[in-house]
């Protein structure tokens, strides 16, 4: 039982150019195939034509074959197809029905559809659940989750249906680790039970620990495959817009400094590769660490001041208990936690989008309740998780202007404004395309641009890195470098434990809507932290764990670690 791709090449409706060339794939039973390559590469193309769905739902033009089972599929109604073969989009939102009222029955949906008995389809939706961790969220409004939680569900949503092929477009792309290691475990299930899978990640250290065999997807075309390590360790794999496992780049710094690069196969602390929540939870460390003072005060005035903040959203979730927390003019600062800690939730107060049950929040020393969002807006630019909620122009360059037009930019002043965010997000060439024939990464850049452009004093990314490729993440940090030149107020959300450690200068670390922590990044990944980082679904970077194993100290960066290594061997 195979799904098999032969000389396929696929093109888009409009499009006189294929997005894919002469594409020969195979996946057997029990098989996990790992799909890499930078972004507009082809990926998300061939996923959707392993799927079926292109050309059977979308159109466009399809040469060569897909079989699945030894079935053509050329001509199949896409009910057939969808037996065959399940597909998980790299943006859970367009996976949601949007008819079920609980995320239960959106859970439950698929296997229904399916024509199974009600038992059968109440059984396949618990286990889905409980497998990720999730049935806390049965009884909840899918389309009122983090971004991390919806992701899960979609996930749960394929599972009970129980293809016997999957095809996965970045399932972990807004996970904590946590829920990155639940989902890792029931695709290995799921290959134990004979389901052949195809997983697209950017974050090769999912694929890593789970493929045997990679893929790399170059300008439409596969341009390697084979085994996962020698892939993963081919040193063209940069040149190809992918970012090495964290192992491989770590001893590529270590051997760059002259050092013995086996070093960065060190075996981890079991307590943090093992499932250690529980724990963690009840470990009186984590009561030390919630009570835990923060930094000392910046002496720079407070751009954004929360006071006893609580949030409270209408069906009784508890998002934020009571949050105090002052970020200075001019910092830069990242924001982590848990899937449904509460970090969109703050971040979505900062710029009136969302009003305090209780507690306060001011904005660069005025109370945020007594200011229109309006008058928030030309103060706080809010780059949201998802980016299809704030795109809406006909073309990029207007979707970038709609913002600073709205601030009274004006001419000059307003070209000048829209032609530098372009310039930084690297999308200037595509001013004139329309925002939705942007792939996902792309419409993501986009938001951001629009933001830019109203240069605000206070700047909001709410996980600007994910979707992102290697160049993609570069481009983010050196804007995020770039913004912090200026003066700027950054305060980013992420799960990229890496892009935190090199790139923020201050750590608040949450949970269950608190504050757990707030350090240095060589203060919130050293050693004496990890209960607290685990208490929440975090880990440290690599680079921390081996440093921590070696007694260096804190080392939060790859650069950090190799420089104590080399001073500790002059």
């Amino acid at each position: 039982m195979t799904l098999e791709l032969t000389s396929a090449t696929y093109r888009y409706a409009g499009y006189a150019r294929p997005a894919i060339h002469d594409v020969d794939l195979r996946l057997d039973d029990g098989e996990i195939v790992g799909l890499v390559g930078a972004n507009e590469a082809g990926k998300s193309t061939i996923c959707l034509v392993a799927s079926g769905l292109a050309p059977a739902s979308i159109g466009g033009g399809l040469t060569g074959s897909l079989v699945i089972d030894g079935v053509p599929m050329a001509g199949r109604p896409v009910h057939d197809l969808a037996e065959r073969v399940a597909i998980g989009f790299q943006d859970p939102a367009t996976q949601r029905s949007g008819i079920a009222a609980t995320v239960f029955e959106e859970v439950a949906l698929g296997p229904m559809n399916l024509g199974l008995p009600t038992h059968e389809t109440i059984a396949r939706a618990r286990e889905a659940l409980t497998l990720l961790r999730i049935g806390d969220l049965a009884d909840r409004d899918p389309a009122r989750l983090s971004g991390g939680q919806g992701q899960l569900v979609a996930i749960a949503s394929l599972l009970a249906m129980r293809p016997r092929h999957i095809v996965l477009d970045e399932p972990t792309a807004q996970l904590d680790p946590e829920g990155t290691r639940l989902v890792a475990a029931a695709l290995r299930d799921l290959a134990a039970a004979g389901t052949a899978l195809l997983v697209v990640e950017h974050r090769t250290d999912v694929l890593d620990g789970l493929c045997g065999r990679i893929v790399v997807v170059a300008d439409g075309r596969i341009v390697a495959d084979g085994p996962t390590a020698a892939i993963l360790e081919d040193p063209r794999l940069e040149a190809w817009g992918v970012e090495p496992p964290s192992r491989v780049r770590l001893a590529r710094a270590l051997a760059a400094h002259g050092l013995d690069p086996a070093v960065a196969d060190l075996a981890l602390d079991p307590a943090l590769a093992a499932h250690a929540l529980d724990r963690a939870l009840a470990a009186p460390a984590l009561d030390r660490a919630l009570a835990a003072p923060a930094l000392a005060l910046d002496p720079r005035p407070a751009a954004v001041r929360l006071t006893g903040l609580v949030h409270v959203y209408p069906e009784g979730t508890r998002a934020l208990d009571r949050i105090d927390l002052e970020i200075a003019q001019g910092e830069v600062i990242a924001i982590v936690g848990q899937n449904g800690s509460g970090k969109s939730t703050l971040a979505l107060h900062l710029d009136g989008l969302l009003r305090p049950t209780e507690g306060s929040v001011a904005i660069l020393g005025e109370d945020a309740a007594s200011l229109r969002v309006a008058a928030l807006a030309s103060r706080v630019g809010l780059v949201f998780q998802d980016p299809d909620r704030q795109i809406f122009a006909r073309n990029v360059r207007s979707e970038v202007a709609f913002g600073p037009s709205n601030l009274g930019h004006r001419g000059a002043d307003l070209a000048r404004a829209v032609d530098e965010a372009l310039d930084a997000v690297g999308l200037a060439s595509q001013a004139a395309a329309n925002p939705y024939d942007l792939g996902y990464s792309r419409r993501r850049l986009l938001a951001i641009a629009s933001i830019l452009a109203m240069r605000t004093p206070i700047v909001v990314l709410d996980e600007p890195t994910t979707g992102q490729d290697l160049r993609g993440v570069a481009r983010v940090r050196a804007i995020v470098a770039g913004l912090a030149a200026e003066g700027r107020t950054v305060i980013a959300i992420s799960h990229d434990m890496r892009f935190v450690a090199e790139t923020f200068g201050r750590v608040v670390v949450m949970r269950a809507g608190r504050v757990v922590l707030d350090r240095t990044p060589a203060e919130a990944f050293a050693e004496s932290s990890w209960p607290t980082l685990e208490s929440t679904y975090l880990e440290p970077p690599l680079a921390a764990r081996v440093g921590a194993r070696l007694g260096m100290g804190s080392t939060p960066t790859e650069a950090t670690l190799a420089e104590a290594l080399a001073a500790r061997a002059g």
